[in-house]
């Protein structure tokens, strides 16, 4: 198991839009799971893995096992916002992500919401455990 990718993160930039929001104009809590969705996505296409790719080639899904989340402050309607994607750790079944929302305010970067994600590779058919394929261990830094 390895642990520690300092190279491997993504930073996204993100709107915040008025259907992210409850009718005080703040994001919905269940929202900020998206917006770590959308970072993970974004992360796996920046290494040039398309997920939909993976699931039809590989028979490969990455689903999500678990999600700790801490919300901190409030992200508002109109704020622009930026996701983090880190990989933390990684083994033969499963990659764990720290991610983060943040935005920039008065000159600081303030976290809004932070948490940890573990996403487990299944059978795209049966939904059983898999082994993640050794070319993309291999660039996750697995081997």
């Amino acid at each position: 198991m390895t642990q520690g990718y300092p190279d491997r993160k993504l930073l996204l930039p993100i709107r915040v839009y008025y259907e992210d929001t409850d009718a005080g104009g703040v994001v919905y809590h269940s929202q900020y799971i998206n917006y770590f969705e959308r970072a993970r996505t974004e992360f796996m296409r920046q290494l040039g893995y398309q997920l939909d790719e993976l699931a039809e080639k590989e028979n490969l899904l990455f689903v999500v096992r678990s999600i700790n989340c801490e919300y901190l402050l409030p992200a508002k309607f109109n704020d622009e916002l930026f996701v983090s994607a880190e990989i933390i750790e990684v083994s033969k079944t499963r990659i764990t992500f720290k991610q983060e929302v943040m935005k920039s305010h008065q000159g600081k970067c303030l976290t809004l919401t932070k948490g940890e994600v573990l996403v487990v590779a299944v059978d795209a058919k049966k939904f059983k455990a898999k082994r993640i394929p050794k070319y993309i261990l291999h660039t996750l830094g697995e081997e």
